[in-house]
């Protein structure tokens, strides 16, 4: 009988060992405002975390945002974040606006955030937030919303193998070092309007099903979206590409738009499929980088 028990127990141990235990979404926040480092692994949280509830913050009076005047109230994240194979099942709050009241509430992360392989089961809102030191999303899936506009990143940036579910909003986001998104999947709008890329960007084996807006988007270095695929319209309308871009082996199966949009060498169009209709009125091939 102790035998069979043992057998039992050793059989079972792979299943417990990938066990998700569950946690409230109000302990992380207690850790954080103790000034401790949020590490989790195979693991649930319940509930919002938000981080208005974060004790160390300051009101400034003076953070400009179109059309509004708010009172902004920023709160200071000191302690690193550290996910892997977790499940959020509320709200990732670091950005509210609170129009009854005229207040804008964002969290800024002055440690590293590290968030692998995790499913966000609900909208992951960090608009206006600030990223000083790593920020790594590699293999993640966001269920809802995941609102990165306006974002700033400080360090290179990993969101290789990312599933975007629903819209993902990266509408004038800063990114400052290299980028990668490399065989991600964007079910719904990829909005990266305005955005900025200070170095090298990959795009390569990306899905895009929706809505791929690029329009205006500033690329400094090299770009690749070789081997990607756009299903809906793709939107590159005024877009510039001071450094070269690579469109080997993509496929546009809807209206690609690169009206007025500026090519400088290298260019890489190799056995590139365009199968709907196609706009490059006014567009330009230079050899010399606009500097």
């Amino acid at each position: 009988m102790k035998n069979l028990f043992l057998t039992i127990t050793l059989s079972l141990f792979p299943f417990l060992a990938f066990m998700q235990i569950s946690i409230d979404a109000n302990e992380i926040i207690t850790k954080l405002n103790k000034g401790e480092a949020a590490h989790y692994e195979n693991v649930t949280i319940s509930g919002d975390i938000d981080f208005r509830l974060i004790e160390d913050k300051d009101k400034d009076f003076d953070f400009e945002v179109f059309f509004k005047d708010n009172v902004t109230y920023k709160y200071h994240i000191n302690a690193p974040l550290k996910f892997s194979n977790c499940i959020f099942k509320g709200k990732f709050i670091a950005y509210f606006n609170d129009d009854d009241n005229d207040e804008l509430h964002i969290a800024l992360f002055h440690e590293d955030v590290v968030f692998n392989k995790c499913t966000f089961k609900d909208d992951f809102l960090v608009k206006y937030s600030e990223f000083d030191k790593l920020a790594s999303f590699p293999g993640n899936t966001f269920e809802e919303l995941a609102l990165f506009k306006y974002v700033e990143f400080e360090s290179e940036i990993d969101f290789t193998n990312s599933v975007f579910e629903d819209d993902a909003n990266f509408k004038y986001t800063k990114f400052s070092k290299y980028t990668n998104f490399s065989n991600s999947k964007f079910r719904e709008e990829a909005n990266f309007k305005y955005s900025e890329f200070e170095d090298k960007i990959e795009f390569v084996n990306c899905e895009f099903y929706d809505l791929a807006n690029f329009k205006y988007t500033d690329f400094d270095e090299y770009v690749d979206f070789s081997g990607s695929k756009f299903q809906s319209d793709a939107i590159f309308k005024y877009t510039k590409f001071p450094d070269g871009v690579s469109f080997e082996n993509a496929y546009f199966d809807d209206f690609a738009d690169f009206k007025y949009a500026k090519f400088y060498d290298p260019v890489n169009l190799n056995n590139v499929t365009f199968d709907g209709e196609t706009s490059f009125k006014y567009t330009g091939r230079l050899k010399v980088r606009n500097l």
